[in-house]
């Protein structure tokens, strides 16, 4: 359900500023956002402040893998501004300007070269008329980048190179005027109404002009009469009327013309690609129209033009300081409403990344004049009003963004950082720099270092880095083989260099181990062969050259072992077939090489076709084996954009290795399974909680560097290490594991035999060894499936050597302790409550932060937005007054001061004021965090006093019985921390808008409630219930018209399913959920977003709905393809289909739980519109569906989505239940809960289990709620399920049926357990339905047990009701109903006989202790009486019960009637003797 893992990116950027070559640029037509695309494929947002003309980086876009061509505003929608990008390469996207998110992801053969945004008239949205590389304009919606129609050509078809679309005056349709590269005009009607889906539109009207290969076609907006068509060598004016030539400039010598624009009605502004722009006044009687005053005859107008008729350049267009551009500038032109007229604004982008702003005045004809007359005629020079860049913003940051390496003393200048790689093993970053050394660093030692205040600045010993020298020049590329692959050794490093060599290092002592030298060339990249080449390439390093050539290299022979350099062009991608022992290398000529790897020979050279198949073989059998990751797999290169390198890298290294690791490791986790089942989802067990990814967006750029937190790898790692410390008694009585509960009711429902008993006894034993030791099981299952335990205890390695490879200062647990103390101490919302910020410093171990950080957001696709340093939330202007004392003010410099101002409104109130994204991502984070270490026995980050506490968990575990002072000590310190987690958590779920608007924040940015939505099911439990309480808690502030808007929102998009729901619970199968679009999930290539709601197979019969109209959209998903990473062989229209099925469900889904809680928590109040209504009952039958239909591969049967669907039919019961089928659903609910007792550990337990096993653990929890929210409805629709079971047990023979492979037989012990729930929560309703309630027990508890046993032994809590007897010797149980009857249940003939006792309900029962005589006693008559049982000659006929005896009794006060506990009871002291006790203590005898 959620999109991606949970993950908070932060960028530490550096001093240097990242390069930015304008390709395309855009003034939004509010005048507030500047946007840039660079040839480097980022896009950077730019904030501007027009009173002041300040123009500031916000944030940069990555995500484009090739140059971006042109930008397009894409509309207002949600309360947001989107704008759309394209690349060269044919990627198009849709941003969301407020935070970066990218939201929609389209790869086609099209490739725009211009991209225009028109409001069509009777439309909402805006469309997006785009020409390229085709020979038609394609029509876009800007919102899903569907193509909603085409404009074509009948008469000589040819790309569109420019067009223009206007709507003349007195017409309700657009003219669309186009010119083909050829030079033919052509002249399209469009109307709404026209629009058919994929029927192109034709142009009316076609004409050729003498104008080849147009870059730029604009109709004057003051007189529609005149056309500008600019072309490189050229700019002309036409006539639109008949398409003839006004009049025609030449470009100056050594110049090329790039566009224009009218200034006015006679007025032409060109520019061209020296950085120029020039300004004409065109002859006003060769233009014609109402706009123009002078109006010449058409014999006239079409007279040769003279030679004084020639345009006029009266302005120039420059720079302040003229430089020499390597690539042409970006130009936008922009003429904006203001109150007394227009401000006309011209935007200039260069390859130095430059932004400059021209505000051009109007020269009047008369000013004109002035300056035509002085001699020698001077142009006016305009200058421009705004010149900004990244490189200036950067310099006017004192202090300077942080670095990574800003730590290092004594280097004023200091080299870049030219690579960077991070090992999670070691916890140290590798940095190589430019002057050929190599820094190795303590990453999170580091990181606290730079951002956080604390002790750790007065450590001398805190982050030393160490220093590797041995290249001469640039460091290129990093690579730790052990780190791919654990066959190499633990200790080795390999670099790659600008000077041709390769080093290994030993990363322990420093030393440089070996040096290649073997290429003619830079090293570009070093990749590891595939686990499955022979044993003597397996030990080898493939590296790649600027020389064409790739090397394989055996670290452990110190030797070459290929050179494989005969290619003609760079290499574009390496890629291996182990069973074939071939290396295949592509170039980018289009060849593929294939090589012997053992050999060294070239096998053969493919071009063509051939190549591309031999490369997709690749691809398959990769998929195939599941041997994934950055270097075993196919690794594309990339090096003609370094921009690609973080891209790849975030994808391919943090994403796509952990989901072929999950695939196979669950895959072995479920097959090895037998009678004892390891429960856990061990795809998270390898990962790191921290990521660190280098960033360049251009490759003379030096690194900046990406932090990823993982925040499910955070909890998973903090909960292992705090399971490992419990013994099993602590983990039951922690409510983390319920075996003993479980265990006692198996017992219970299995035979009382020996051989049973050893069974069970030997289950239980495998049950307490779980619980005993869950972190091993884990490490074992991860070991066997293939992944790397983050736990370091191990010293194999793969080369065979015996010495310890870990530094012993080196522990994981307190690695996991500093990131989550930097990722909470960084999240908290510091200056909204005193005295929380002192107990989150002094006894949580939160630290201050020393700048404000640069967060980054993960959208579709893996794209990402990266917040700028330069940028800040609030402006100067809004900021409050700092808070620091005057005497540290005065001593700090001013720049300090500034910067501790600055991070204070930051991290209090900036924080949540950036986007709804990023305010739910980062509450998430903080709240799940915190709660889990509120649950880990209120753990504290702290490195000492965590210490000290898992130190004495230990010593408890071992010393049990010792209670001593300390104990006391200790229980008020954790209770003193628990209650700060408690406080932290309740600040940021129900608090933080009232704090945060209290600080003077007027922009508070409220969480997604879709986002959290998708999460009510999150697979990690920690993350799940901060969604939910998150989701709880902005719905109640909403209010209920902000809920309604929501329903009104969300409704439409609720599937309704006109056909029968889907009979009964079916077996389910162990698939993974195809559905869950994270990246670290088995099949999460499976299927688009989130499960079909709309279609699925039911016994040959499709069930299938519509979303709230009339028209059904069957909805199928497409096997291969995800809703967050687009395969690249996914292209075109057929993508773009399944894409939109795929948004289709999602927003079903999305709808489907949002409703659903606000009808489970606000829906039994009539105002939310879900009283007896549509409303209530489409989402009771949607819920419904995705509980009932059967698992299979459309609608798998564990999703996250069905879980949330369980999980809000138990909570919002009352509300559903008048549409419900409830003995379906409680079936359906036993069905899948029926393996509780294996399976599931309780709700509070917080490490992700595998799919099976949430579900089950889910649908118990279901069925409680809903047995305590409506235990009647439970208990007579489980009465009614068991009468139908017995007849069919009896009858089972006959019809040919195993009855223990049914619901009601496989789930005894889940039913069991429910009713002992109720027995003890719901005494009254019992009370009630006692009959019922004693028909299911006796069926789930197995006669043997009542054969040597009482009731109140085997099922005690039952015998707390007096209506209830049961006696040994004649092995009957009596019970009494509230109608006066009394059910007599024979348990040797398994039969129940109903007596007619009473006149009202029977308040006490019980057997003589001989059995012979039955007393039963009713308060409403007053009535006691004595029953006795007769049977046949020998035991044989039928046994009677007779009234023997009839007694009155005192009459009972109203008050003991009204309360259930001081009801009378019945006890017998003799064989014939009884007494009616009352609660006060008055007996009566009584004789049969």
């Amino acid at each position: 359900m959620g999109s991606l893992n949970l993950v908070v990116p932060l960028v530490m950027w550096g001093r240097e500023s990242p390069t930015h070559d304008i390709s395309c640029v855009l003034l939004t037509q509010d005048v507030q956002t500047v946007i840039t695309g660079s040839r480097d494929g980022q896009i950077c947002v730019w904030d501007f402040e027009p009173p002041k003309l300040k123009l500031t980086p916000r944030c940069l876009l990555v995500g484009h893998t090739a140059s971006v061509t042109c930008l397009a505003p894409g509309g207002d929608a949600r309360g947001t501004t989107f704008l759309v990008s394209s690349s060269e390469n044919g990627e198009m996207c849709t941003w969301d300007l407020r935070d970066g998110r990218c939201v929609e992801v389209l790869r086609s053969a099209n490739i725009h070269s211009s991209m225009k945004a028109y409001h069509m008239l009777n439309v909402e949205n805006i469309r997006l008329f785009c020409v390229g590389n085709y020979p038609e304009i394609l029509v876009y919606d800007p919102h899903t980048l569907d193509i909603l129609f085409s404009l074509a050509t009948r008469i000589h078809p040819d790309w569109i190179s420019a067009l223009h679309i206007l709507r003349p005056p007195k017409r309700n349709d657009e003219v669309v005027l186009g010119v083909t590269t050829g030079g033919w005009v052509k002249v399209w009607t469009v109307s709404e109404r026209e629009v058919r889906p994929r029927e192109p539109i034709f142009e009316h009207e076609s004409k050729m002009i003498r104008s080849l290969n147009a870059l730029c076609l604009v109709c004057c907006s003051y007189n529609q009469r005149t056309v500008l068509i600019v072309s490189q060598d050229d700019w002309q004016i036409y006539d639109a009327g008949d398409f003839s030539q006004l009049c025609r400039v030449l470009v100056p010598p050594g110049e090329r013309w790039m566009g224009g624009d009218f200034l006015s009605a006679d007025r032409v502004l060109v520019w061209n690609d020296m950085g120029h722009g020039y300004i004409y006044k065109l002859p006003t009687k060769l233009l014609r129209g109402k706009a123009v005053s002078c109006i010449v005859e058409s014999r006239a107008f079409h007279n040769k033009q003279a030679d004084n008729d020639n345009p006029v350049k009266y302005g120039i267009i420059q720079p302040s300081t003229e430089e020499k551009l390597v690539n042409a500038p970006s130009w936008q032109f922009l003429t904006i409403p203001v109150n007394n007229g227009a401000e006309k604004l011209l935007l200039r982008g260069d390859c130095e990344g430059q932004v400059m702003l021209w505000r051009l005045a109007d020269v009047s004809d008369s000013q004109l004049l002035q300056i035509q007359q002085v001699q020698p005629f001077k142009a006016l020079i305009f200058t421009p009003t705004l010149n900004q860049s990244m490189m200036k913003a950067w310099a006017a940051m004192t202090p300077p963004p942080i670095g990574v390496l800003d730590q290092l003393e004594g280097e004023k200048h200091p080299p870049r950082i030219t690579a960077s790689l991070f090992l999670p093993l070691q916890g140290r970053l590798a940095c190589g720099r430019d002057d050929g050394s190599i820094i190795l660093v303590p990453a999170t030692e580091t990181i606290m270092l730079h951002l956080l205040h604390g002790k750790h600045h007065h450590y001398h010993n805190w982050a030393q880095p160490m220093v590797l020298r041995g290249h001469q020049g640039r460091v290129n590329c990093l690579l730790y083989p052990h780190g791919e692959s654990p066959r190499y050794d633990m200790s080795h490093l390999v670099s790659g260099g600008i000077d041709f060599s390769i080093n290994v290092w030993d990363m322990y002592t420093g030393n440089l181990v070996h040096r290649f030298v073997v290429q003619a060339g830079q090293i570009l990249q070093l990749l590891v062969p595939p686990p499955t080449c022979t044993p003597r390439i397996q030990n080898c390093i493939c590296s790649v050259s600027e020389d064409h050539s790739v090397a394989l290299l055996s670290i452990k022979e110190r030797k070459l072992v290929l050179l494989a350099s005969k290619h003609l062009y760079p290499v574009s991608t390496v890629k291996w077939r182990p069973e074939h022992d071939f290396l295949i290398v592509a170039t980018q000529d289009g060849s593929v090489y294939v090589w012997q790897m053992e050999t060294g020979h070239l096998d053969r050279v493919l071009q063509g076709v051939t190549a591309e198949e031999v490369l997709g073989a690749c691809d398959e059998h990769l998929a195939s084996t599941g041997a994934g990751g950055s270097g075993s797999g196919g690794s594309d290169v990339g090096l003609a954009n370094p921009a690609v390198h973080l891209f790849r890298g975030l994808r391919h290294r943090n994403l796509a290795a952990i989901r072929h690791a999950a695939q196979r490791g669950i895959q072995q986790v479920l097959g090895e399974q037998n009678n004892h089942q390891d429960i856990h989802d061990s795809s998270k067990m390898r990962t790191c909680p921290l990521m660190i990814q280098g960033l360049r967006t251009n490759k003379q750029d030096a690194n900046s560097h990406v932090l990823f937190f993982d925040i499910e790898a955070l909890i998973v790692q903090l909960l292992s290490d705090e399971y490992t410390l419990m013994s099993p008694g602590t983990l039951e009585a922690n409510d983390l594991i319920m075996s003993s509960q479980y265990h006692r009711m198996n017992v219970l429902t299995h035979p009382a035999s020996p051989e049973a008993a050893k069974k069970i006894a030997g289950l239980l034993s495998r049950v307490k060894e779980s619980a005993e030791s869950v972190q091993n099981l884990i490490q074992n299952k991860v070991e066997q499936s293939g992944f790397r335990p983050t736990t370091l205890n191990s010293s194999k390695d793969g080369s065979g050597s015996g010495r310890v490879q870990i530094p012993r200062h080196f522990d994981v647990t307190a690695q996991t302790l500093q990131i989550g103390q930097m990722l909470m101490s960084l999240l908290h919302s510091w200056g909204l409550d005193p005295s929380l910020d002192h107990t989150c410093e002094h006894t949580l171990g939160l630290l201050r932060p020393r700048v404000p950080v640069s967060y980054g957001l993960i959208s579709k696709s893996g794209y990402m937005s990266l917040l700028m340093p330069t940028w800040h939330p609030v402006r100067e202007d809004d900021m409050p007054a700092i808070n620091l004392p005057p005497d540290l003010a005065a001593e700090l410099p001013p720049e300090m001061v500034a910067l501790e101002h600055r991070t204070q409104v930051f991290t209090g109130r900036g924080h949540w004021e950036v986007s709804p994204a990023l305010t739910t991502h980062h509450l998430l984070a903080l709240v799940s965090v915190a709660n889990t270490l509120q649950d880990m026995n209120a753990a504290t980050l702290i490195p000492e006093e965590e210490r000290r506490r898992k130190i004495h968990i230990q010593s408890s575990k071992s010393n049990q019985n010792s209670v001593s002072n300390h104990e006391d000590e200790f229980s008020k310190q954790q209770s003193v921390i628990k209650q700060g987690w408690s406080t932290l958590t309740a600040l940021h779920t129900v608090l933080l808008p009232d704090c945060v608007v209290a600080t003077g924040a007027t922009k508070y940015q409220p969480p997604m409630v879709e986002i959290l939505a998708r999460r009510w099911q999150d697979r990690c439990q920690e993350v799940r219930e901060a969604a939910q309480a998150l989701l709880k808690t902005e719905l109640t502030r909403m209010g209920p018209e902000g809920r309604q808007k929501l329903v009104e929102t969300w409704s439409p998009h609720l599937p309704t399913h006109t056909e029968p729901l889907p009979t009964g619970p079916t077996p389910y199968t162990n698939h993974e959920p195809p559905n869950t679009p994270r990246p670290d999930q088995p099949s999460s290539k499976n299927t688009v977003g989130n499960s079909p709601v709309h279609t699925a197979t039911n016994g040959g019969n499709v069930v299938s709905g519509n979303s709230g109209t009339n028209n059904e959209r069957p909805m199928e998903p497409h096997p291969h393809l995800d809703e967050d990473h687009y395969d690249e062989e996914m292209d075109g229209e057929t993508c773009r289909e399944l894409v939109a099925q795929s948004e289709g469900r999602k927003k079903q889904a999305t709808a489907i739980i949002l409703l659903g809680v606000i009808g489970a928590y606000h829906g039994q109040d009539s105002a939310e519109g879900f009283g007896l209504g549509n409303l209530a009952m489409q989402t009771s039958k949607a819920l419904a569906y995705l509980v009932l239909a059967t698992g299979s591969s459309k609608l798998p049967a564990h999703t996250p989505l069905r879980r949330a669907a369980i999980d809000l039919i138990g909570r919002g019961f009352p509300v559903w239940e008048p549409y419900l089928d409830v003995a379906k659903i409680l079936l359906a609910l036993l069905d899948l809960s029926a393996e509780t007792d294996r399976l599931a550990p309780s709700m509070k337990y917080g490490l992700p289990l595998i799919p099976e096993a949430d579900s089950c653990r889910t649908a118990s929890n279901a069925l409680t709620l809903i047995a305590e929210a409506k235990p009647p409805a439970f208990i007579t629709t489980m009465a009614r399920e068991v009468a139908r079971f017995n007849a069919l047990q009896q009858n089972a023979q006959s019809l040919q049926l195993n009855i223990h492979n049914t619901v009601l037989h496989r789930a005894k012990t889940e039913i069991l357990r429910v009713m002992e729930y109720l027995i003890v929560h719901k005494r009254c309703h019992i009370m009630d339905l006692m009959v019922e309630v004693m028909d299911i027990v006796l069926h789930c508890v197995d006669p043997g047990h009542l054969k040597s046993r009482g009731l109140n032994e085997v099922f005690p809590s039952i015998c707390g009701f007096p209506q209830v007897s049961h006696c040994p010797h004649t092995r009957r149980i009596a019970t009494g109903a509230k109608n006066g009857s009394i059910a007599m249940y024979e348990l040797r003939a398994s039969k129940c006989q109903m007596i007619p006792a009473h006149g009202t309900a029977v308040t006490a029962l019980s057997f003589s202790p001989d059995g012979k005589y039955l007393t039963s006693y009713s308060m409403g008559e007053n009535r006691l009486s004595f029953w006795q049982t007769s049977s046949g000659m020998f035991g044989l006929g039928a046994s009677q019960t007779k009234c023997t005896k009839t007694f009155s009794t005192a009459p009972v006060p109203d008050i003991v009637r009204m309360n259930p506990q001081r009801l009378p009871k019945l006890v017998w002291i003799s064989n014939k003797t009884v007494v009616h006790m009352m609660a006060d203590g008055t007996e009566h005898r009584f004789n049969a």
